[in-house]
C-alpha cells in the first residue's frame, strides 16, 4: 500500500512541474506540490502502521513521521509543511491570497527536495516498498 501512495505522489510532483512548464496558474501548481508532499508523508506512515486519520495538514503529518524517525523533523526546518495552507488558502478567490510563479518554483523545489528525502526512508525500510 505504501507504494501505492508513492505513486500517486510522484504523479502530483510531474503534474506540478508539467503545469509549471506551460505557465498554468500558480495555486494549482502549488495545490499539487502539496498533495504529492502529503501522499509521500502517508506513504511513510502507511509502511509503519501508522495511522494519520482524515488530515492533509502537513505539519500533523510531519509530526507523525517524526514519532517514527526523528530526521524528519528537517522537513520543518526546510518549510515544506507552508505548503498547505499556501495550497489550502489559495484554491479559493476570495481570500485574497495570490501566488507568484516564483513561489509555484519553490513549492514544486520544495515537494522534490522532502519527496526525494521520504523515498530514501521508506527504501531503507523495505526495500520491496519502494
Amino acid at each position: 500500500m505504501a507504494e501505492k501512495w508513492l505513486r500517486k505522489a510522484y504523479t502530483d510532483l510531474r503534474v506540478a512541474e508539467k503545469l509549471f512548464e506551460i505557465g498554468e496558474e500558480p495555486w494549482v501548481i502549488v495545490f499539487h506540490a502539496q498533495q504529492a508532499v502529503e501522499k509521500a508523508l502517508k506513504a511513510y506512515l502507511v509502511l509503519h502502521n501508522k495511522r494519520f486519520g482524515k488530515t492533509h495538514n502537513l505539519s500533523r503529518l510531519i509530526d507523525l513521521c517524526s514519532e517514527i524517525d526523528q530526521e524528519f523533523q528537517q522537513l520543518h526546518e526546510l518549510d515544506v509543511d507552508e505548503l498547505y495552507p499556501l495550497a489550502i488558502e489559495a484554491r479559493y478567490p476570495d481570500t485574497g491570497i495570490e501566488i507568484t510563479m516564483e513561489e509555484a518554483k519553490e513549492a514544486i523545489e520544495k515537494a522534490r527536495t522532502a519527496i526525494s528525502f521520504i523515498t530514501r526512508k521508506i527504501t531503507l525500510k523495505s526495500p520491496k516498498e519502494s
